[in-house]
């Protein structure tokens, strides 16, 4: 995997045409992979959710309670519980990586595993280092202007892929090839991303109408965050789907194109490369 992984190709495929490949691939076994990739979703958003409940203390707090701390200033920070900060920060990377695992094995064997995604905690401590870095450095680049830290994000968007494929690998080598494998292929992943947002915007109208039904109900505390973290299923779903999407694109630029796709299940993706 490593030679293949220094050819860098370049992905020249149309997005939609990824997209209907995925849609080949996953007949029939769609929603049992949807249901993997919730489960994800849920362990790293509704448990921070619920603890938050429990543990309401937020950055917002803590500062205010520091002398000479401008009120106004404290007003505009986005408030956020310290307990989903830190569950964020300390388990973000082995999610990832639990999802790149999952969805690698689906799309190579055509094979729903769910317990692909608890294999990552076995590499506990290197997710957690790729997930730090990754996010110091888009800090510093989004510190100086927004575009540089898009730019950063997106170089790093294959890191946690490279990492399921050969665990070997240390924290800056996965990022340092994520970043050259990207080199060509931005606008491509860009584009990959963008078609996906209607599926994704048209899963969050019931999170709207549950808000609306929830202001209109006056709920507050737990009631309120049970709906919507039932509002976030659709949510959770159609970032499944762009999953798919997202880890072909990455096995493209492997395998130089869907016509040398290898694995046992990849008969959807090299049907039609050779009418």
């Amino acid at each position: 995997m490593q030679d293949k992984l220094q050819t860098y190709y370049i992905v020249k495929e149309h997005p939609m045409r990824i997209i209907t490949k995925c849609k080949r691939h996953s007949k029939g076994t769609l929603m049992s992979f949807l249901i993997g990739v919730c489960i994800i979703y849920v362990m790293l958003n509704w448990i921070p959710e619920l603890l938050s409940l429990v543990f309401p203390v937020s950055n917002v707090d803590i500062l205010s309670r520091m002398d000479g701390v401008d009120v106004q200033l404290l007003n505009r920070l986005p408030r956020m519980s310290l307990v989903a900060y830190f569950y964020a920060l300390f388990f973000s990377g082995v999610f990832r990586l639990g999802e790149a695992l999952y969805t690698l094995t689906y799309i190579r064997n055509k094979k729903v595993e769910y317990r692909a995604i608890t294999e990552a905690m076995g590499l506990y401590l290197k997710c957690f280092g790729v997930f730090l870095l990754e996010v110091i450095i888009i800090a510093f680049w989004s510190f100086f202007l927004i575009i540089p830290g898009i730019i950063a994000s997106i170089n790093f968007s294959q890191a946690f892929y490279i990492l399921a494929d050969d665990p070997s690998k240390g924290v800056t080598q996965v990022l340092a090839e994520s970043k050259m494998m990207m080199v060509g292929n931005r606008m491509s992943y860009v584009r990959l991303i963008l078609y996906y947002l209607p599926y994704i915007m048209l899963a969050y109208v019931p999170s709207f109408i549950l808000a609306d039904i929830s202001l209109s109900m006056s709920l507050t505390g737990l009631p309120l965050t049970i709906i919507g973290m039932l509002a976030e299923i659709p949510v959770f779903a159609a970032n499944g789907y762009m999953c798919l999407g997202r880890a072909v694109f990455y096995e493209l630029m492997i395998n130089e194109g869907f016509a040398y796709f290898k694995y046992a299940g990849q008969d959807a993706f090299r049907e039609l490369e050779h009418r």
